[in-house]
């Protein structure tokens, strides 16, 4: 990679992370960017518009207009599902897994993107359906960051296997579970022969509107190192997707 190249992104990225601004001297300490180097790119940013000058006196940069106008062309000629699709169709042929993304729509799980590639066993569930938050992995994915405004005196449980949740507190527990690992599972608890394993995606307020899952037969399964390649495939769309519109 050209070092030239990486640092302007590294010094774009601190930008970003630092918007009241930030001097030559914090560029050169914090990132180790030579003087001379971090003193020429910065101008050239400037002269791009990438950055742009804060404070004359104070001698601070910030981001320039010219970002704002590539991230909002990156926003309007792109949706969550065009950004998804291809690490989502990645995520199943290495697990020879069907994969899915569901949104969080109106209390319940709606699945917007299903890809199953040639080497997957299991087939259920198709785009445009919709299933229950307490008792899917999509659902508990997206239900454990939302447990403080969710009003789940609305859940009505329904028994579909004998490892189906049928309480509240049981619910919450699972959550609590969740949110420590970072990934949900659905443990036969809809299906006898069928676990499903998810991860969260989180928007730039760190809102759960979407997740994603895997489907595989019960005996057919490595959790952990399933959910390891779920986990990585929902940061990546995360951090691609976050401050999309819609």
């Amino acid at each position: 990679m050209n070092k030239m190249i990486k640092r302007s992104v590294e010094i774009l990225e601190y930008a970003a992370s630092h918007q009241d601004g930030f001097r030559i001297s914090d560029i050169m300490h914090d990132l180790s960017i030579p003087k001379s180097s971090a003193f020429d790119i910065i101008y050239t940013l400037v002269e791009c518009e990438m950055l742009e000058v804060k404070n004359e006196k104070l001698k601070t940069f910030a981001l320039g207009p010219k970002t704002y106008d590539i991230g909002y062309q990156y926003i309007k000629d792109n949706n969550i599902i065009d950004i998804a699709a291809p690490i989502l169709k990645k995520l199943g042929d290495s697990l020879s897994k069907t994969v899915f993304m569901g949104k969080y729509d109106n209390d319940e799980v709606l699945y917007v993107f299903k890809y199953q590639p040639p080497t997957a066993i299991l087939n259920h569930c198709s785009v445009n359906t919709r299933a229950e938050l307490f008792c899917t992995a999509l659902g508990k994915s997206m239900l454990a960051y939302r447990e403080e405004e969710f009003d789940f005196t609305k859940i009505e449980f329904k028994k579909y296997t004998e490892k189906t949740i049928l309480n509240v507190d049981d619910l919450k527990k699972n959550l609590e579970k969740v949110r420590k690992n970072g990934y949900a599972v659905d443990d036969r608890e809809i299906k006898d022969y069928m676990i499903c394993v998810s991860a969260p995606i989180f928007d730039a307020n760190g809102i759960t509107n979407y997740a994603i899952s895997t489907s595989s037969l019960y005996e057919n399964v490595d959790i952990e190192n399933t959910a390891k390649k779920i986990i990585e495939a929902a940061n990546t769309i995360t951090r691609k997707s976050k401050y999309l519109i819609k």
